[in-house]
């Protein structure tokens, strides 16, 4: 990784990571994984909108505290953090 990097797009990476670990037993894993590589892939498409980035992390709690394993507890981190301290890349994304 370096300085141009796409963090968005190690968001997006992880979330697919997470769809091929997820056992697919406990729904707020399975589909908030899910849900959240859709909406990370259309913004790094150049599709997405400005209520995407607010979903995620509506997406993101809810995976987090719904989950019954460690996977989809833990699952949502890098999508937050990126959002919390590259919104930047996610706003030019979005634009």
């Amino acid at each position: 990784m370096d300085n141009d990097t796409s963090m968005v797009e190690i968001a997006k990476y992880f979330m697919d990571f997470v769809q091929d670990e997820s056992c697919g037993k406990c729904g707020p894993c399975r589909v908030g994984t899910k849900r959240m590589l859709e909406t990370l892939t259309k913004i790094t498409e150049g599709n997405g909108r400005k209520d995407d980035v607010e979903n995620l992390k509506k997406m993101a709690y809810i995976t987090q505290t719904a989950s019954l394993c460690g996977l989809g507890q833990t699952a949502p981190n890098p999508v937050l953090s990126t959002i919390r301290y590259f919104m930047n890349e996610y706003e030019e994304l979005i634009k």
